[in-house]
């Protein structure tokens, strides 16, 4: 009797590895039913702003339109005219771009940066691969971590679920003072961001996003981003460097300086 029960376990134990093996039959139903999204996608326009899809970057007076709370637009134009300057030695209090300081661009930003990228689709998770950051999407049926075991981060946690071909995702516990675009707009730790995304034709795909606020903005944010597939065969373009001797746009006393390529 007790070797019998001894092996009870271990067959349960090997049933259930079995039900989620990866190449199971009920896993591959689900596979086979979630889009293609694979190659290598860039953004269509400019990667300067969020609000729209042909904005000019480093141009004097350009900027987002957040529903912001009086407070918070007031610090906004105050940090553009920081932001302005943050490559000038002579300006007494520079602000340097977020995306420069951890090498990262972050939750919004991500969404809408110049760099490639790629969405790899499984049943229990989607992937999305910018350059050195790569955003986990957990679409197993979790929800979010408990209270205290959040912590600000740069992406934030992120869960979601499909809507036939559309991804919905919903991320929180996001860093606060990071820049949203080449503009310094942020948010608070208090930010949800709502997402959906699709192919809307063979070599497009569409993410729209919609931010609420309760401490920054009066009302939600949204805008939409397309993708563009690459060409097949396209290769992932290196990634930029930060820090050491290959970084050239080092940060000096506060300052971001421009390192110019030395002649051979």
């Amino acid at each position: 009797m007790i070797a019998v029960l001894g092996i009870v376990p271990l067959l349960l134990c090997e049933s259930a590895t079995a039900q989620t093996t990866p190449n199971s039959p009920a896993r591959m139903e689900v596979f086979s039913k979630l889009p293609d999204w694979s190659g290598l996608w860039r953004i269509k326009g400019s990667a300067a702003l969020l609000d729209v899809e042909n904005g000019r970057s480093f141009t004097p007076g350009n900027r987002d339109h957040l529903p912001y709370k009086p407070d918070w637009e007031a610090r906004y134009q105050t940090d553009l005219v920081r932001a302005e300057h943050q490559g000038d030695a002579s300006y007494p209090n520079p602000l340097v771009d977020s995306h420069t300081l951890y090498c990262a661009a972050g939750m919004p930003r991500i969404i809408g940066t110049p760099f490639d990228y790629e969405f790899v689709v499984t049943p229990e998770a989607t992937w999305i691969i910018v350059e050195k950051e790569t955003r986990h999407i957990y679409t197993d049926g979790r929800g979010f971590p408990p209270e205290d075991e959040l912590w600000p981060t740069l992406l934030g946690r992120s869960i979601g679920h499909w809507e036939g071909q559309t991804l919905v995702v919903e991320t929180i516990s996001v860093k606060s003072g990071l820049w949203a675009d080449t503009t310094p707009a942020t948010l608070s730790e208090q930010a949800r961001y709502t997402e959906r995304i699709r192919q809307i034709d063979a070599n497009t795909l569409e993410d729209q996003a919609t931010i609420t606020d309760p401490t920054a903005l009066t009302k939600p944010w949204s805008f939409t981003k397309h993708y563009t597939r690459m060409k097949p065969g396209s290769w992932a373009a290196e990634p930029e460097t930060c820090g050491g001797p290959d970084d050239r746009n080092p940060i000096v006393n506060g300052r971001v300086t421009v390192v110019l390529p030395s002649v051979k």
